[in-house]
């Protein structure tokens, strides 16, 4: 486990599962990176410490959101989907478990699974053909 994170806290994770990832975050008050991933369709920030990271690919179409200035907001930076970066009240709203912004968000995430699944069938594929 890594530096500052316990290691007989339960985050409610399952070992040796594999998770996507949704989004990266770092806190104002931390260095440290969390990722937004979801178990039992219930989304949470949880940190990288936990985790063995299996790619290091981002997907095409993720955005970038750095907060310098605005005080009103916990985090300093976000890698992710179009609203999560995007739309001002999209990170609050997923905390406090929003439907409209659930539906998005899980909406997001079969985008992101097909993706993958896309990439992972033409690596596939590519490597069969030789």
């Amino acid at each position: 486990m890594g530096e500052g994170i316990p290691n007989d806290f339960d985050y409610g994770l399952e070992i040796n599962k594999e998770y996507l990832v949704m989004g990266i975050m770092t806190f104002k008050k931390s260095d440290n990176l969390y990722f937004l991933i979801d178990e039992d369709s219930r989304p949470g920030w949880f940190p990288h410490q936990i985790f063995e990271i299996e790619s290091n690919e981002l997907p095409f179409n993720w955005f970038v959101r750095i907060n310098k200035d605005n005080k009103h907001t916990d985090y300093r930076n976000l890698i992710g989907f179009a609203e999560l970066c995007n739309d001002e009240d999209f990170f609050n709203k997923l905390l406090e478990r929003d439907e409209a912004t659930l539906r998005t968000y899980f909406r997001r995430k079969m985008e992101l699974e097909k993706e993958w699944d896309d990439i992972n069938y033409v690596i596939n594929s590519l490597l069969v053909g030789k």
